[in-house]
């Protein structure tokens, strides 16, 4: 038996070491058929409904995209992701449009919005719903959101654990950000229900879109939306007839309600209230926020949270924003752009970096009513003097666009 069975281990031993060199090279062969990859650069937020009936709006958007891509054939030419996407729309804010639709309204009205966002790397809708009459709240806020690059529909569970937020840790972080307009105002419960990547000055930022309620002694208490980006580590409530900067935003057709109410030549939306200056002959870097001079002079407009009017907060938004090193020159009222602007300004003068890397700031930080706004100026200190009339020039034209 052990010579029959040493026999058959000799006979095997070529056969077994075969198909191991077999195995191996198959191994390190390059693959020749690759699975190819999901393309999404034809994909782009479109419409569901747009629908305008009396005093309706249901403005609810989609991804479309290109099915005939041989990478969705395993598919069954359906993009999984993007499916699960639209599908969240059309069984949530969908559903409950058509549901208000199909029933007795009893004088009530409906009111959904939305605002889209196209960028290199994600398409994003940020949706806004309420049915009116409605006392106590500016609604309900939400957001959906996709990676074309990783074909991923992106979920705020994931956002707020890359941020390492859980919901006690953000109301706090909200409680703490807060400023009330009437000192008998706090902060009650603070509910993430989506979020928005935008682009911030050195990269791409989180926005994370909040319900936050907001109670007041001897009256009931109200449900507002923010927007908090804790990178920044600022609170910023938002306006609920147009919640974002129109130039942030894609240019639909037809228009959505945020176009439809522009009032005036400049874009900007009535009750949309925002800082201009004239940008006449400067590079544009970012439409509405940066620009840039002779290559030299950097301009940006900026909207923060508001701060009451007090010296030392103001430094620290400004500190914020620029570093803890700043060396402050002045911080002083300004009673001519006060005068310019009707809210309260202030002129701030500093310096920031070191040697030859040393840049001369002239900011004018104004208080508004619901946000503060600051206009940042940045110049090479040796070459300060030079410009000092050309930016005197560009402050002298500030205006708070309504």
């Amino acid at each position: 038996m052990i010579k029959r069975s040493l026999l058959s281990y000799r006979l095997l031993t070529p056969v077994l070491a075969l198909l191991l060199a077999v195995m191996t090279s198959a191994l390190a062969a390059p693959r020749l058929f690759a699975a190819e990859a999901i393309n999404n650069g034809k994909a782009e937020i479109g419409v569901m409904t747009q629908e305008y009936a009396g005093d309706n709006i249901a403005e609810i958007l989609m991804i479309k995209y290109d099915g005939q891509q041989p990478a969705l054939a395993p598919y069954g030419y359906r993009n999984p992701e993007i499916e699960s996407f639209n599908n969240a729309i059309k069984f949530g804010i969908h559903q409950r449009y058509n549901e208000f639709m199909d029933n007795n309204h009893d004088g009530r009205t409906i009111e959904i919005k939305s605002y889209p966002f196209t960028s290199q790397e994600y398409l994003q809708i940020v949706t806004t719903s309420v049915i009116h009459p409605a006392y106590g709240t500016d609604g309900s806020i939400a957001s959906y959101n996709f990676n074309k690059k990783e074909n991923r529909f992106m979920a705020l569970a994931d956002v707020m654990e890359e941020l390492r937020l859980d919901e006690s840790t953000l109301t706090k972080q909200v409680k703490k950000l807060y400023t009330p307009q009437e000192p008998s105002r706090s902060v009650g419960e603070v509910e993430a229900t989506g979020f928005l990547i935008v682009q911030g000055l050195s990269g791409p930022l989180t926005q994370l879109l909040l319900e936050v309620e907001i109670k007041q002694d001897g009256t009931e208490s109200w449900k507002h939306f923010f927007a908090y980006t804790p990178v920044l580590n600022e609170l910023l409530q938002l306006n609920r007839h147009c919640l974002f900067d129109p130039a942030d935003m894609d240019r639909m057709e037809p228009p959505l309600s945020y176009r439809q109410e522009q009032t005036n030549s400049h874009g900007i939306l009535a009750g949309s209230p925002r800082l201009t200056f004239n940008t006449q002959g400067l590079e544009v870097i970012t439409p509405g926020r940066e620009y840039l001079l002779d290559g030299t002079v950097y301009f940006s407009v900026e909207k923060m949270p508001p701060v009451s009017y007090d010296w030392g907060k103001v430094l620290a938004q400004i500190q914020a924003r620029e570093g803890y090193d700043i060396r402050l020159i002045t911080l002083t009222p300004s009673d001519e752009h006060t005068k310019l602007l009707s809210y309260p300004v202030w002129l701030v003068v500093y310096d920031i970096g070191r040697n030859e890397d040393t840049r001369h700031c002239v900011d004018v930080y104004v208080h508004g009513d619901t946000a503060d706004y600051r206009l940042h100026t940045s110049v090479p200190a040796d070459l300060a003097t030079e410009y000092h009339d050309e930016i005197g020039k560009r402050l002298a034209t500030l205006a708070i666009s309504e």
